[in-house]
């Protein structure tokens, strides 16, 4: 066991440092000028060549794409951190005010997924074929068409403008952070308030797991139901039916623990994919998450991007998808040891 978890942990280590030196590579490979985040560029501007080269020599990005790499590496295995970004801000600070949002909406969405999946796939494997089977997947049939801006406008639209229930584009942190003090003579209207605990962090979070849920529902009720099916045809099952068991009983002592199995698997496969939908439900509602950072990194005010950022935020997501692989594949060859000779 123990040599198959240290082969899937270097080959993920390899696997993450790799990709990041591909997106230095990739990234370099496009032509722009890294000296324009610090110095004006353009034929309208009074920049010259030695001007333009000694904000690259600033930057670092005058030195080979190795050398560049190298640095950013040995930043992150001496001393635990990914340094600055071209545009002098520290990028341990911004991904520690963004992950906490970024968390909170992958956790809470999966959460409420379930809580909706499980329940709406039970019902239609007890009441398969009829009225409400049908309708239930004539839901999942449309519901995977639907796109997340889609919902995410549709809901805000709903809740947060014309019933005026859930705030938008807001984030509490689920611990009260106590605010700042405001700078002598600051006006009363303008004091920060103190924005925090578990009802408030909920409150403005609902509506992006909403739509994180909703996204992915359709998918995971097919699913579901489907194993329920499976294991409700099984003859023990049956032969429970025979003594008189109830469906709901037969759902619960029987069928319930077979469909949740592969939904653990299915969860720990599609986190990554699942992480991109928040970076882009961040971006829907305003929070700033991960996806309100990849956006900055990517788009500047100076029309260029912003190369150690992006690189970190890439390092963070792959290092998230291929932990969470990892995990799973360990998992896998707990439950199945042939998988250890793969």
């Amino acid at each position: 066991m123990w040599p198959y978890i240290v082969r899937r942990l270097l080959s993920g280590l390899v696997m993450l440092f790799a990709l990041t030196l591909l997106t230095f590579a990739v990234f370099r490979l496009i032509p722009f000028t890294p000296a324009c985040i610090i110095v004006p560029c353009g034929p309208h501007t009074t920049t010259n060549d030695a001007q333009i080269r000694a904000a690259e020599h600033q930057l670092g990005t005058d030195r080979p794409v190795p050398v560049q790499y190298a640095k950013f590496v040995w930043g992150m295995v001496r001393h635990g951190s990914f340094g600055r970004s071209w545009t002098g801000a520290s990028i341990d600070q911004s991904l520690r005010a963004a992950l906490p949002q970024t968390i909170s909406v992958l956790v809470g969405g999966i959460v409420l997924l379930l809580m909706l999946a499980i329940p709406l796939a039970a019902l239609s494997a007890m009441r398969a074929q009829s009225l409400v089977d049908r309708a239930i997947l004539l839901f999942a049939i449309f519901g995977i068409a639907l796109h997340p801006l889609l919902l995410g406008v549709g809901l805000t639209t709903f809740f947060s403008q014309y019933l005026h229930l859930l705030p938008l584009g807001s984030f509490c942190h689920l611990v009260p952070v106590k605010p700042h003090p405001p700078p002598p003579g600051t006006p009363p209207s303008f004091l920060p308030t103190e924005c925090g605990g578990p009802l408030a962090w909920a409150q403005h979070l609902i509506l992006p797991w909403l739509t994180f849920a909703l996204f992915f529902l359709p998918l995971y009720t097919r699913m579901i139901r489907a194993r329920f099916l499976e294991t409700l045809d099984a003859q023990y099952v049956v032969a429970a039916r025979g003594r008189g068991v109830s469906e709901f009983r037969l759902i619960r002592s029987h069928a319930l623990r077979p469909a949740l199995l592969p939904l653990v698997t299915m969860i720990g496969l599609d986190l990554g994919g699942a992480l991109m939908a928040v970076i882009y439900i961040d971006s829907i509602y305003g929070l700033s998450g991960i996806g309100t950072l990849m956006r900055t990194a990517l788009a500047n005010a100076s029309g260029t991007y912003d190369l150690p950022l992006i690189a970190a935020l890439f390092f963070v997501i792959a290092a998230f998808t291929i932990f969470v692989t990892f995990v799973v594949d360990v998992l896998y060859a707990w439950l199945d040891p042939r998988v250890r000779t793969a």
